[in-house]
């Protein structure tokens, strides 16, 4: 999926130029490559919000000042916003649980609060 966001230039690529900080993002934080160049792109470009779901880069995030948002903390959004119907929503959610790494008490916590803005 991500290739091929690629290819159709919804996604674009921006190399991180202070190769530094990524390596104390990593160090510090624990954090995977793609996290610590994530948010060390965000301070750099002064970035409004970040969206990650890394627990280890939502703890850096809060650290060092920047806001987060997370695939989940979306989807609920868009349903507040009815941009997504209920059914949409929770559609949605099982295909983050079937491909993302969330506690199961997370997941239950965003089905309810997608059911209870219908």
């Amino acid at each position: 999926m991500i290739q091929k966001a690629l290819n159709e230039s919804r996604i674009k690529v921006v190399t991180v130029k202070d190769k530094r900080l990524v390596s104390k993002l990593e160090e510090d934080f624990g954090l995977g490559k793609g996290e610590a160049e994530s948010i060390a792109l965000a301070l750099a470009k002064r970035a409004r919000i970040v969206g990650i779901d890394d627990k280890n880069g939502i703890n850096a995030c809060k650290l060092v000042g920047i806001a987060f948002t997370t695939a989940i903390g979306v989807l609920i959004r868009m349903r507040e916003r009815k941009l997504l119907s209920v059914n949409e929503s929770l559609t949605k959610l099982a295909l983050l649980a079937k491909h993302g790494r969330y506690k199961q008490s997370i997941l239950e916590d965003a089905k309810r609060k997608l059911e209870a803005t219908a």
